[in-house]
């Protein structure tokens, strides 16, 4: 099995939390059910409550370009555009 990790850290403008939270929710719900997502977690920091990471597993390579092309990830990107306080870290395992 060839599984890939990815780890995107977030950091949203404050007040905007729970904007950020409500779309990232539609997000996690949908990527739950693409074949190739092994697991999609979101964790906000208990002590910067603007900060968030997501947890995303998948089985493969393919898996990870099917997810960053679905319509659901293109509806998130576009609708936390305005209230991210910086741009997303993506990094890849």
């Amino acid at each position: 099995m060839e599984k890939k990790t990815i780890v995107a850290r977030a950091e949203v403008l404050a007040g905007k939390e729970a904007a950020f939270i409500a779309h990232a929710e539609k997000c996690i719900e949908a990527t739950r059910t693409e074949e190739g997502n092994l697991s999609y977690s979101l964790y906000q920091s208990p002590f910067t409550p603007s900060s968030f990471i997501f947890y995303e597993e998948y089985k493969d390579q393919a898996a990870i370009r099917t997810h960053a092309t679905s319509a659901h990830f293109k509806a998130f990107a576009d609708a936390i555009k305005d209230i991210l306080a910086a741009e997303l870290i993506i990094e890849t395992f």
